[in-house]
């Protein structure tokens, strides 16, 4: 698994930047065969020059179109990424074999002079193919098969005193460059495999920091920065707000007895079944231990109704988190307390919200574990004060 998102990570960034240096290099690459077709009309026959300036053309205009398509609508899926490499390649292939066939022709019909030009437009050509297409191996040895072994084929079959010096030249500058795509496809991999490693590290850093290692859960921390956004929407808006203390029943008695391996399982389950009670603009942390906290945004800014919609999520997750839960081989049952504390009525502070909902929570306990209450201010002579200094 890891070595095939490695792989895919690899050609995503080799197509991003193949399709980053396309549109300049098929700029050269029209520009370059305008050029030529100027000035070897008069030696190569129109009923090839022709032909093959307009197929050249029309290969670059596909080949923008379609690295364009490509830009505007990116995929980040194994399949796609490699059909489109293919799909790139291909059209590179094309060019390449374009540029070969004129060169032959050039080598046929034209002097000396064109020769040599068409030699030097093929040299530049396949340099900038090195430095643009390495970080893709194939697509630089593409193009420089199909775009210079036949410019030096051409050069041996004239057999001119000077041509054969130019086509072991070019096998020399072919073999240097094949070095060259070998040596920069491999420095271009490892920064790009460096940097990705940079980037998880710094993820990582971010979820140890942000998010409960076991659970995947935002922490307190995370949670406490959310809470006061949350609280300055709330006011801003008018719309009301919620925040749920959950704490299991019991759970000690199950780390005592099974292990805290079970406790564990325990912990992850509930985690999972507190994400599919609430909604997307609402938040589950793991706050410690055996201790979550939910917030629930965007209620109704009226108080009744937003009364109730707390009650149906309440309800809903009393439900799930009775259901039995599958720890190991055994089957186990666990309860929750919750406290509830609303945004405003029972606190303008992140502070003093949670600290509420704690008392609310502690009362649930209280009155026999496996309920909801609702926090009241005549709660707070009746807390512990470990409860209130939570």
């Amino acid at each position: 698994m890891l070595q095939t998102n490695q792989k895919t990570t690899i050609e995503f960034a080799q197509l991003k930047h193949l399709l980053s240096v396309n549109a300049r290099t098929v700029l050269a690459s029209a520009i370059l065969a305008i050029m030529l077709a100027w000035i070897v009309i008069h030696e190569v026959p129109n009923e090839i020059l022709f032909p093959w300036l307009s197929v050249m053309m029309l290969i670059n205009v596909v080949r923008v179109g379609v690295c364009n398509y490509q830009i505007k609508h990116p995929t980040y899926h194994p399949q796609p990424i490699n059909q489109r490499l293919v799909v790139f390649r291909l059209g590179l292939m094309l060019s390449s074999i374009g540029w070969g066939v004129i060169s032959l022709m050039v080598i046929h019909y034209g002097h000396l002079d064109q020769q040599l030009f068409v030699s030097y437009m093929i040299a530049g050509l396949s340099a900038g193919a090195v430095v643009s297409y390495s970080i893709d191996r194939i697509s630089a040895m593409t193009y420089l098969i199909f775009a210079v072994l036949p410019t030096l084929c051409g050069f041996i079959w004239v057999g001119h005193a000077i041509s054969i010096p130019m086509a072991l030249a070019g096998l020399v500058y072919m073999a240097f460059s094949i070095y060259s795509i070998y040596s920069y496809h491999r420095s271009l991999v490892e920064s790009l495999l460096l940097r990705r490693q940079a980037v998880e590290r710094e993820e990582e850093i971010k979820r140890l920091a942000f998010y409960d290692v076991l659970t995947n859960l935002p922490n307190r921390r995370l949670l406490m920065d959310r809470l006061r956004h949350a609280l300055v929407v709330s006011n801003r808006s008018g719309k009301r707000g919620a925040l749920l203390f959950i704490d299991l029943d019991h759970f000690k008695l199950l780390n005592d007895t099974f292990g805290h391996s079970m406790g564990d399982l325990l912990i992850m389950q509930v985690a999972e079944r507190l994400k599919q009670c609430v909604r997307e603009t609402d938040t589950v942390a793991r706050f410690g231990g055996d201790e979550f906290v939910v917030m629930l945004e965007e209620l109704s800014e009226d108080s009744a109704i937003a009364t109730q919609e707390v009650e149906r999520i309440t309800s809903q997750i009393l439900k799930q988190l009775n259901a039995p839960y599958q720890l190991s081989d055994s089957e186990y049952v666990s309860t929750p307390s919750i406290g509830v504390a609303m945004f405003g009525e029972h606190g303008m502070s992140h502070d003093e919200l949670l600290k509420h909902a704690d008392i609310a929570m502690y009362q649930a306990k209280k009155s026999g574990r496996n309920i909801v209450r609702m926090f009241d201010f005549d709660m707070r002579s009746d807390v512990p004060i470990k409860r209130s200094a939570h």
